[in-house]
Protein backbone atom coordinates (compact mmCIF):
# COMPACT_ATOMS: atom_id res chain seq x y z
CA UNK A 1 0.00 0.00 0.00
CA UNK A 2 1.21 3.60 -0.73
CA UNK A 3 1.40 5.83 2.22
CA UNK A 4 -1.59 7.93 0.20
CA UNK A 5 -3.80 4.70 0.30
CA UNK A 6 -3.26 4.47 3.91
CA UNK A 7 -3.93 7.70 4.48
CA UNK A 8 -7.65 7.39 2.66
CA UNK A 9 -8.32 4.39 4.08
CA UNK A 10 -7.55 6.09 7.50
CA UNK A 11 -9.54 9.12 7.14
CA UNK A 12 -12.76 6.89 6.04
CA UNK A 13 -13.15 5.29 9.57
CA UNK A 14 -14.96 6.75 12.46
CA UNK A 15 -12.72 7.93 15.53
CA UNK A 16 -13.89 6.99 19.20
CA UNK A 17 -12.27 9.33 21.68
CA UNK A 18 -11.80 8.03 25.37
CA UNK A 19 -11.70 10.97 27.20
CA UNK A 20 -13.10 15.06 26.42
CA UNK A 21 -13.98 17.94 28.43
CA UNK A 22 -16.43 19.73 26.40
CA UNK A 23 -17.61 22.39 27.45
CA UNK A 24 -21.61 23.21 28.26
CA UNK A 25 -23.95 24.10 25.68
CA UNK A 26 -24.14 27.94 27.70
CA UNK A 27 -20.33 28.11 26.90
CA UNK A 28 -20.70 28.36 23.36
CA UNK A 29 -23.90 30.48 23.79
CA UNK A 30 -21.74 33.77 23.19
CA UNK A 31 -18.28 35.37 22.52
CA UNK A 32 -16.99 32.57 20.74
CA UNK A 33 -14.40 34.08 18.83
CA UNK A 34 -10.26 32.76 18.19
CA UNK A 35 -9.23 34.59 21.39
CA UNK A 36 -11.92 32.16 23.11
CA UNK A 37 -10.55 29.35 21.59
CA UNK A 38 -6.97 29.57 21.93
CA UNK A 39 -7.15 30.59 25.42
CA UNK A 40 -9.41 27.29 25.91
CA UNK A 41 -6.86 25.19 24.36
CA UNK A 42 -3.61 23.58 25.61
CA UNK A 43 -2.17 26.68 23.62
CA UNK A 44 -2.90 28.42 26.56
CA UNK A 45 -1.28 26.70 28.65
CA UNK A 46 1.25 27.93 27.08
CA UNK A 47 1.78 31.12 29.31
CA UNK A 48 0.93 33.75 26.14
CA UNK A 49 -2.82 34.75 26.20
CA UNK A 50 -4.77 35.83 23.51
CA UNK A 51 -5.67 39.48 25.36
CA UNK A 52 -7.29 41.21 22.72
CA UNK A 53 -4.31 43.36 22.03
CA UNK A 54 -2.22 42.95 18.45
CA UNK A 55 1.08 43.29 21.06
CA UNK A 56 -0.54 40.10 22.89
CA UNK A 57 -1.47 38.31 19.44
CA UNK A 58 2.34 38.82 18.43
CA UNK A 59 3.80 37.43 21.30
CA UNK A 60 1.56 34.30 21.07
CA UNK A 61 2.20 33.66 17.51
CA UNK A 62 5.98 34.78 18.08
CA UNK A 63 6.42 31.88 20.69
CA UNK A 64 3.92 28.99 20.05
CA UNK A 65 3.27 28.69 16.13
CA UNK A 66 5.76 25.25 16.05
CA UNK A 67 4.10 23.83 19.00
CA UNK A 68 2.87 20.65 18.43
CA UNK A 69 -0.78 22.16 19.81
CA UNK A 70 -1.04 25.50 18.52
CA UNK A 71 -0.34 23.57 14.99
CA UNK A 72 -3.29 21.04 15.42
CA UNK A 73 -5.37 23.50 16.62
CA UNK A 74 -4.89 25.45 13.54
CA UNK A 75 -5.32 22.77 11.40
CA UNK A 76 -8.25 21.84 13.21
CA UNK A 77 -10.02 25.49 12.93
CA UNK A 78 -8.99 24.85 9.17
CA UNK A 79 -11.29 22.31 8.82
CA UNK A 80 -14.40 22.74 10.76
CA UNK A 81 -14.63 26.50 9.32
CA UNK A 82 -13.06 25.61 5.93
CA UNK A 83 -10.18 28.10 6.21
CA UNK A 84 -7.30 27.74 4.14
CA UNK A 85 -4.95 30.66 5.29
CA UNK A 86 -2.94 30.14 8.51
CA UNK A 87 -3.61 32.00 11.97
CA UNK A 88 -1.53 35.77 11.51
CA UNK A 89 -1.87 39.07 12.13
CA UNK A 90 -3.41 39.70 9.34
CA UNK A 91 -5.82 36.89 8.98
CA UNK A 92 -6.37 36.81 13.04
CA UNK A 93 -9.55 38.66 12.82
CA UNK A 94 -10.78 37.27 9.34
CA UNK A 95 -11.17 33.82 11.69
CA UNK A 96 -12.09 34.90 14.62
CA UNK A 97 -15.48 36.59 12.96
CA UNK A 98 -15.79 32.68 11.01
CA UNK A 99 -15.58 31.36 14.03
CA UNK A 100 -18.16 33.64 15.79
CA UNK A 101 -20.47 32.95 12.91
CA UNK A 102 -20.31 29.54 12.83
CA UNK A 103 -21.21 29.66 16.46
CA UNK A 104 -23.56 32.28 16.59
CA UNK A 105 -25.60 31.00 13.82
CA UNK A 106 -26.34 27.28 15.23
CA UNK A 107 -26.10 26.71 18.80
CA UNK A 108 -25.81 23.51 18.51
CA UNK A 109 -23.26 23.55 16.06
CA UNK A 110 -20.18 22.49 18.76
CA UNK A 111 -21.66 19.04 18.98
CA UNK A 112 -23.20 18.22 15.74
CA UNK A 113 -19.67 19.24 14.71
CA UNK A 114 -17.78 16.38 16.41
CA UNK A 115 -20.35 13.73 14.71
CA UNK A 116 -19.75 15.70 11.29
CA UNK A 117 -16.10 15.15 11.48
CA UNK A 118 -15.80 11.43 11.80
CA UNK A 119 -16.40 11.47 16.09
CA UNK A 120 -19.10 8.37 16.76
CA UNK A 121 -18.61 8.77 20.15
CA UNK A 122 -16.81 10.61 22.76
CA UNK A 123 -16.72 9.90 26.31
CA UNK A 124 -17.03 13.19 28.62
CA UNK A 125 -15.31 14.20 31.52
CA UNK A 126 -17.49 16.94 33.15
CA UNK A 127 -14.98 17.76 35.94
CA UNK A 128 -17.18 20.72 37.23
CA UNK A 129 -20.28 18.28 37.42
CA UNK A 130 -19.02 14.75 37.64
CA UNK A 131 -21.04 12.17 35.29
CA UNK A 132 -22.91 14.64 33.26
CA UNK A 133 -23.28 14.45 29.87
CA UNK A 134 -23.96 17.98 28.80
CA UNK A 135 -27.83 17.00 28.09
CA UNK A 136 -26.33 14.98 24.45
CA UNK A 137 -26.60 11.52 25.44
CA UNK A 138 -26.53 10.89 21.69
CA UNK A 139 -22.69 11.76 21.64
CA UNK A 140 -21.25 11.85 25.03
CA UNK A 141 -20.77 8.52 27.47
CA UNK A 142 -19.61 9.48 30.66
CA UNK A 143 -16.89 9.14 33.22
CA UNK A 144 -17.88 9.69 36.59
CA UNK A 145 -14.46 11.35 38.22
CA UNK A 146 -13.96 10.47 41.58
CA UNK A 147 -11.95 12.85 42.73
CA UNK A 148 -14.34 14.60 44.71
CA UNK A 149 -15.45 12.18 47.08
CA UNK A 150 -11.04 11.58 48.02
CA UNK A 151 -11.52 15.36 49.72
CA UNK A 152 -14.84 14.87 51.56
CA UNK A 153 -14.15 13.72 55.08
CA UNK A 154 -15.99 16.98 56.41
CA UNK A 155 -18.96 18.70 54.96
CA UNK A 156 -17.22 22.22 54.58
CA UNK A 157 -14.43 20.46 52.69
CA UNK A 158 -14.40 21.98 48.80
CA UNK A 159 -13.00 19.79 46.38
CA UNK A 160 -11.14 21.00 43.31
CA UNK A 161 -13.68 22.45 40.97
CA UNK A 162 -15.41 23.99 43.48
CA UNK A 163 -17.02 21.08 44.50
CA UNK A 164 -18.30 20.36 48.13
CA UNK A 165 -18.80 16.61 47.99
CA UNK A 166 -21.47 15.99 51.11
CA UNK A 167 -23.72 18.70 49.82
CA UNK A 168 -23.29 17.92 45.84
CA UNK A 169 -23.89 13.87 46.48
CA UNK A 170 -26.53 14.55 49.39
CA UNK A 171 -25.08 13.06 52.05
CA UNK A 172 -26.52 14.00 55.81
CA UNK A 173 -23.92 12.89 57.49
CA UNK A 174 -23.03 9.62 59.25
CA UNK A 175 -19.85 7.92 59.74
CA UNK A 176 -17.08 6.58 57.06
CA UNK A 177 -19.04 3.60 56.31
CA UNK A 178 -22.19 5.53 55.52
CA UNK A 179 -20.26 8.01 53.21
CA UNK A 180 -18.60 4.98 51.26
CA UNK A 181 -21.97 3.24 50.86
CA UNK A 182 -23.32 6.38 49.38
CA UNK A 183 -20.45 6.97 47.00
CA UNK A 184 -21.08 3.28 45.83
CA UNK A 185 -24.44 3.60 45.50
CA UNK A 186 -24.17 7.06 43.38
CA UNK A 187 -21.81 5.34 41.22
CA UNK A 188 -23.55 2.16 40.88
CA UNK A 189 -27.03 4.22 39.74
CA UNK A 190 -25.14 6.03 37.14
CA UNK A 191 -23.54 2.71 35.74
CA UNK A 192 -26.31 0.61 35.85
CA UNK A 193 -28.50 3.56 33.82
CA UNK A 194 -25.84 3.57 31.36
CA UNK A 195 -24.84 6.96 31.91
CA UNK A 196 -21.40 6.20 33.19
CA UNK A 197 -19.06 3.45 31.48
CA UNK A 198 -15.98 4.53 33.50
CA UNK A 199 -14.16 5.46 36.40
CA UNK A 200 -11.86 8.51 36.30
CA UNK A 201 -8.95 10.04 38.35
CA UNK A 202 -7.14 13.33 37.57
CA UNK A 203 -5.33 13.91 41.25
CA UNK A 204 -1.68 13.48 39.29
CA UNK A 205 -2.71 17.68 39.42
CA UNK A 206 -3.18 17.80 42.82
CA UNK A 207 -0.79 14.84 44.60
CA UNK A 208 1.72 12.22 44.09
CA UNK A 209 -0.56 9.00 42.61
CA UNK A 210 0.73 6.50 45.19
CA UNK A 211 -2.15 5.82 46.46
CA UNK A 212 -0.42 3.49 49.35
CA UNK A 213 -1.31 2.45 52.46
CA UNK A 214 -4.78 1.22 52.29
CA UNK A 215 -5.43 2.83 55.67
CA UNK A 216 -8.59 2.84 57.08
CA UNK A 217 -7.66 3.47 60.75
CA UNK A 218 -6.22 7.24 59.72
CA UNK A 219 -9.62 7.74 57.41
CA UNK A 220 -11.76 6.93 60.37
CA UNK A 221 -9.86 9.07 62.79
CA UNK A 222 -10.33 12.45 60.30
CA UNK A 223 -13.78 11.70 59.29
CA UNK A 224 -15.83 14.72 60.41
CA UNK A 225 -12.93 16.50 61.55
CA UNK A 226 -12.75 19.90 61.20
CA UNK A 227 -10.43 20.82 57.97
CA UNK A 228 -7.43 22.91 59.91
CA UNK A 229 -6.84 20.11 62.32
CA UNK A 230 -5.62 17.52 59.62
CA UNK A 231 -2.33 17.19 58.36
CA UNK A 232 -1.47 16.58 54.66
CA UNK A 233 -0.48 12.59 55.82
CA UNK A 234 -3.71 12.01 56.88
CA UNK A 235 -5.59 13.94 54.48
CA UNK A 236 -3.54 11.89 51.67
CA UNK A 237 -3.90 8.78 53.85
CA UNK A 238 -8.20 9.37 53.28
CA UNK A 239 -7.69 9.95 49.62
CA UNK A 240 -6.16 6.74 49.78
CA UNK A 241 -8.70 5.29 51.55
CA UNK A 242 -11.37 6.02 49.27
CA UNK A 243 -9.12 5.43 45.77
CA UNK A 244 -9.03 1.97 46.86
CA UNK A 245 -12.75 1.25 47.57
CA UNK A 246 -13.09 3.01 44.22
CA UNK A 247 -10.49 0.45 42.65
CA UNK A 248 -13.02 -2.19 44.50
CA UNK A 249 -15.81 -0.56 42.73
CA UNK A 250 -14.55 -0.34 38.98
CA UNK A 251 -14.24 -4.13 39.42
CA UNK A 252 -17.01 -5.17 40.66
CA UNK A 253 -19.19 -3.27 37.96
CA UNK A 254 -16.50 -4.30 35.38
CA UNK A 255 -15.86 -0.94 33.99
CA UNK A 256 -12.49 1.11 33.41
CA UNK A 257 -10.95 2.85 35.62
CA UNK A 258 -8.96 5.91 33.67
CA UNK A 259 -5.98 7.25 36.11
CA UNK A 260 -4.13 10.53 34.95
CA UNK A 261 -0.47 9.66 34.73
CA UNK A 262 2.27 11.60 33.36
CA UNK A 263 2.24 15.59 32.86
CA UNK A 264 0.46 17.44 35.98
CA UNK A 265 3.18 17.65 38.77
CA UNK A 266 5.78 15.85 37.62
CA UNK A 267 7.73 15.20 41.06
CA UNK A 268 4.37 12.25 42.06
CA UNK A 269 3.06 11.23 38.51
CA UNK A 270 5.05 8.36 37.07
CA UNK A 271 2.57 5.61 36.24
CA UNK A 272 5.27 3.03 38.22
CA UNK A 273 3.44 5.08 41.25
CA UNK A 274 0.86 2.67 40.44
CA UNK A 275 2.10 -0.47 40.57
CA UNK A 276 1.29 -1.84 44.05
CA UNK A 277 -2.55 -0.48 43.09
CA UNK A 278 -2.28 -2.76 39.90
CA UNK A 279 -1.16 -5.75 41.87
CA UNK A 280 -3.57 -5.38 44.50
CA UNK A 281 -6.59 -5.20 42.02
CA UNK A 282 -5.99 -7.94 39.31
CA UNK A 283 -9.35 -7.79 38.12
CA UNK A 284 -9.59 -3.84 38.16
CA UNK A 285 -8.75 -2.61 34.22
CA UNK A 286 -6.77 0.02 34.70
CA UNK A 287 -6.56 2.81 31.98
CA UNK A 288 -3.59 4.80 32.14
CA UNK A 289 -3.94 7.89 30.32
CA UNK A 290 -1.44 10.42 28.33
CA UNK A 291 0.99 7.52 27.84
CA UNK A 292 2.24 8.48 31.31
CA UNK A 293 3.86 11.40 29.14
CA UNK A 294 6.85 11.77 29.52
CA UNK A 295 7.01 7.95 30.96
CA UNK A 296 5.58 6.26 27.76
CA UNK A 297 8.07 3.40 28.06
CA UNK A 298 6.91 2.70 31.71
CA UNK A 299 3.46 2.46 30.54
CA UNK A 300 4.46 -0.15 27.52
CA UNK A 301 5.87 -2.26 30.95
CA UNK A 302 3.59 -2.12 32.86
CA UNK A 303 0.61 -3.26 30.03
CA UNK A 304 3.75 -5.74 28.93
CA UNK A 305 3.56 -7.25 32.60
CA UNK A 306 -0.10 -7.04 33.64
CA UNK A 307 -2.72 -7.95 31.54
CA UNK A 308 -5.21 -5.21 33.83
CA UNK A 309 -3.37 -2.35 32.50
CA UNK A 310 -4.23 -0.60 29.20
CA UNK A 311 -2.48 1.94 27.76
CA UNK A 312 -4.15 4.97 26.42
CA UNK A 313 -2.24 7.97 24.10
CA UNK A 314 -5.10 10.45 25.41
CA UNK A 315 -3.90 13.87 24.38
CA UNK A 316 -0.64 12.15 23.75
CA UNK A 317 -1.04 12.79 20.01
CA UNK A 318 -0.58 16.71 20.09
CA UNK A 319 1.61 17.27 23.42
CA UNK A 320 4.02 15.38 21.79
CA UNK A 321 3.34 14.39 17.99
CA UNK A 322 6.97 12.36 17.43
CA UNK A 323 6.66 10.86 20.64
CA UNK A 324 3.16 9.59 19.99
CA UNK A 325 4.56 7.87 16.84
CA UNK A 326 6.92 6.49 18.39
CA UNK A 327 4.70 5.37 21.53
CA UNK A 328 2.30 3.49 19.49
CA UNK A 329 5.02 1.34 17.61
CA UNK A 330 6.07 0.86 21.22
CA UNK A 331 2.26 -0.15 22.56
CA UNK A 332 1.69 -2.47 19.22
CA UNK A 333 4.57 -4.27 19.89
CA UNK A 334 4.35 -4.92 23.41
CA UNK A 335 0.93 -5.30 24.72
CA UNK A 336 -0.46 -8.90 24.95
CA UNK A 337 -2.97 -7.64 23.12
CA UNK A 338 -3.79 -5.00 20.31
CA UNK A 339 -7.51 -4.77 21.50
CA UNK A 340 -5.95 -2.67 24.63
CA UNK A 341 -4.73 0.04 22.76
CA UNK A 342 -6.79 3.69 22.81
CA UNK A 343 -6.66 7.12 22.72
CA UNK A 344 -9.15 10.62 23.16
CA UNK A 345 -8.74 14.24 22.32
CA UNK A 346 -8.97 15.17 25.82
CA UNK A 347 -10.05 18.67 25.17
CA UNK A 348 -12.71 21.28 25.75
CA UNK A 349 -14.09 22.58 21.89
CA UNK A 350 -14.59 21.23 18.86
CA UNK A 351 -12.18 23.30 16.88
CA UNK A 352 -8.94 21.64 19.16
CA UNK A 353 -10.67 18.33 19.43
CA UNK A 354 -11.34 17.97 15.55
CA UNK A 355 -7.46 19.18 15.36
CA UNK A 356 -6.50 16.84 17.99
CA UNK A 357 -8.41 14.21 15.56
CA UNK A 358 -6.31 15.04 12.19
CA UNK A 359 -3.48 13.99 14.95
CA UNK A 360 -4.56 11.18 15.76
CA UNK A 361 -5.39 10.00 12.43
CA UNK A 362 -2.14 10.82 10.69
CA UNK A 363 0.03 9.31 13.56
CA UNK A 364 -2.14 5.98 12.88
CA UNK A 365 -1.33 6.32 8.99
CA UNK A 366 2.25 6.99 9.87
CA UNK A 367 2.56 4.16 12.21
CA UNK A 368 1.06 1.62 9.70
CA UNK A 369 2.92 2.59 6.99
CA UNK A 370 6.85 2.26 8.76
CA UNK A 371 5.53 -0.97 9.79
CA UNK A 372 4.70 -2.38 6.39
CA UNK A 373 7.21 -0.89 4.89
CA UNK A 374 9.51 -1.89 7.49
CA UNK A 375 8.56 -5.44 6.78
CA UNK A 376 6.47 -5.63 10.23
CA UNK A 377 2.94 -5.25 9.20
CA UNK A 378 1.09 -7.26 6.09
CA UNK A 379 -0.30 -4.76 3.88
CA UNK A 380 -3.53 -7.02 4.11
CA UNK A 381 -4.08 -5.87 7.84
CA UNK A 382 -3.94 -2.71 7.67
CA UNK A 383 -6.89 -2.03 7.95
CA UNK A 384 -7.52 -4.32 10.40
CA UNK A 385 -5.07 -2.09 12.65
CA UNK A 386 -6.56 0.79 11.72
CA UNK A 387 -9.93 -0.35 12.33
CA UNK A 388 -8.99 -1.20 16.13
CA UNK A 389 -7.11 1.41 17.04
CA UNK A 390 -9.50 4.40 15.77
CA UNK A 391 -12.76 2.74 16.88
CA UNK A 392 -12.85 -0.89 17.77
CA UNK A 393 -11.16 -0.92 21.07
CA UNK A 394 -13.22 1.95 22.50
CA UNK A 395 -16.29 0.66 21.77
CA UNK A 396 -15.03 -3.14 23.07
CA UNK A 397 -13.05 -1.88 26.26
CA UNK A 398 -15.91 1.00 27.00
CA UNK A 399 -18.76 -1.44 25.97
CA UNK A 400 -17.67 -4.87 27.97
CA UNK A 401 -16.89 -6.73 25.07
CA UNK A 402 -14.42 -9.31 25.12
CA UNK A 403 -10.64 -9.04 24.31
Amino acid sequence: MTRSEITSMVDSMPVYSDHEHHQPDAFFAEGMNLDKVLNHSYVGWMGFPADGTEEGRKRLLDNVRFNSYFIWLERGLQRLHGIDDPITLETWQTISDRIASAHGTDPEFHWKSLQEHGYERLIQDSYWNPGDDNGHPELFATTFRIDKFMYGYHRDIIAPDNVQPWSHYGFDGGTLDDYVALMGTTIQSRVESGSAVALKCAEAYNRPISFTPDDRDTAEAIFGRRPESVDQKSFYRFGNYIFHRCCELAGELDIPLQVHTGLARLGGSSPMNLLPIIEAYPTTRFVLFHSGYPWTQEVAALAHNYPNVFPSLTWTATICTNTAIRTLHDYIEVSPSINRITWGSDCWTPEESIGAQLAWRYIVARVIFERIEHGMLRAAEADLLARKLLFENGRTIYGKGKL
